[in-house]
């Protein structure tokens, strides 16, 4: 009564498929990666692309949201003549008081030819005519440009014209940070891990409102700092040198960049849209969209293990000295006001080395005399003429003469008897060695005399 219908011949191909179950499935997941990955991009580009705009505030960023990849044709500054200079600028920011007065002023120099890193802090009470305006400390520079716009360009085109007056070379660069935005990049990486060297006591630490005070301290040894706590490490001076202050600051921002490489925040979109949020909002600076992925790239080839380091002091040699009168505290050349010509020589030569200039040597400074923070004054008379000072601390025995110890079995003989002249010191030339040592200086009572 019934026949029997034939089998299909699509049969075999349905059993194919059945055996496959999770095909239909890994091509959906596949397709939703690819929505998903594309809609972040979207997003993080997005937000790069506003938050560039205001960090190029100055004119120089493209409208193209592509724009945010670079000119992969794109050359840096300063790169064909064999040095890059940059001006590093720190301040309170717009809703601080006196916000637009630059706390923190270094030019970090970039030499091309051997990949090495220099810094010139700069004092911030430096008294410098001001292009386009009166003689005023360094630091004013900013906020006459950002007040003045329409004459000076902005902030940091003014600070970038008298630095250059000043120290006679090109500020290829400049980057401003607020102390706002430093917090909040600290704080968006889940804080930092920081060793502190010695004990830290800053009665005068300014207050918020700039005009009270409150007090810092802190002890030696390792401490997890949030933004606020590594705001004050790094801005507290009054009982510590310019020089530590700008150590701390390398040390900082150094952990802060490790930090974010090593956990992989650069892969989580959140964090990468948090942190150039942040940027938009507290930096800016005059680079071109691809020459800020152009710096990078090339910073990330630099030797920052040996980084040359020059601070314009006062020390007892330095080139600077100290007054006060009716223009207040200021600092000024030795020389005379206005006479550079000194500073203009140490920026100039940042990286040229002598055979008596040996800036790889491992210096220890120990102080043998009963006047406390004699071995960290050496020590920031060496460290603004390029020398590395690995160590300080106390000598074990008093001792009534400077003297320098060659323990480098004759390496740097020559400028152990260079340093020794600098300093009026004794010289001995010692067979044995102390780890981390090429150099040993102890303080003698003579040296305070």
């Amino acid at each position: 009564m019934f026949k029997r219908k034939s089998p299909t011949p699509k049969m075999p191909r349905e059993v194919k498929i059945s055996r496959n179950p999770w095909k239909k499935v890994l091509q959906g997941v596949i397709l939703a990666i690819i929505l998903v990955t594309l809609g972040v991009g979207a997003w993080v580009g997005l937000s790069a692309n506003r938050a560039i705009k205001k960090i190029t505030a100055d004119g120089a960023n493209k409208s193209s949201l592509f724009s945010f990849f670079g000119d992969l044709n794109s050359n840096i500054k300063g790169q064909s003549e064999g040095r890059t200079n940059i001006l590093l600028l720190g301040m309170g920011g717009k809703n601080h008081p006196g916000g637009y007065l630059s706390d923190t002023m270094i030019v970090a120099s970039i030499n091309h030819s051997d990949k090495k890193l220099g810094l010139i802090s700069i004092p911030r009470d430096l008294w410098v005519p001001i292009p386009g305006f009166n003689h005023a400390k360094i630091n004013e520079a900013y906020s006459d440009g950002e007040n003045n716009k329409k004459t000076a360009g902005s902030g940091g085109t003014l600070s970038s014209k008298t630095v250059e007056n000043v120290l006679g070379i090109p500020i290829h660069y400049y980057l401003s940070l607020d102390f706002e935005g430093f917090k909040k990049i600290v704080d968006t990486v889940g804080g930092v891990d920081i060793y502190v060297e010695k004990d830290i006591y800053d009665p005068s630490y300014p207050a918020d409102d700039m005009i009270n005070y409150s007090p810092f301290k802190i002890s030696s040894g390792l401490h997890h700092m949030d933004g606020a706590l590594a705001l004050k490490y790094v801005r507290s001076r009054k009982t510590t040198s310019d020089f530590d202050r700008s150590r701390r600051q390398e040390q900082v921002m150094s952990v802060v960049k490790d930090k974010i490489l090593s956990l992989n925040i650069l892969s989580n979109p959140k964090k990468v849209t948090e942190l150039i949020n942040i940027l938009g909002e507290h930096i800016r600076t005059n680079m071109q969209v691809a020459e800020i992925f152009d710096v990078w790239n090339v910073s990330k080839t630099l030797d920052t293990a040996n980084i040359t380091s020059k601070v314009l002091d006062t020390s007892e040699n330095g080139p600077l000295t100290s007054a006060q009168d009716w223009r207040g505290y200021y600092i000024y050349p030795r020389k005379g006001i206005d006479k550079f010509e000194e500073l203009q020589v140490i920026a100039k030569n940042l990286f040229n080395t002598t055979a008596s200039d040996q800036s790889n040597a491992r210096i220890g400074v120990l102080n043998g005399t009963s006047k406390s923070g004699l071995a960290a004054t050496v020590s920031e008379l060496l460290s603004g003429y390029g020398y590395k000072v690995a160590k300080i601390a106390d000598a074990q025995t008093a001792a009534e003469q400077t003297i320098v110890y060659d323990f480098s079995g004759g390496k740097y003989q020559a400028l152990a008897k260079a340093l020794a002249l600098q300093l009026s010191a004794g010289f001995e030339s010692k067979n044995s060695s102390v780890s981390g040592i090429d150099i040993q200086v102890v303080v003698g009572k003579d040296y305070i005399k």
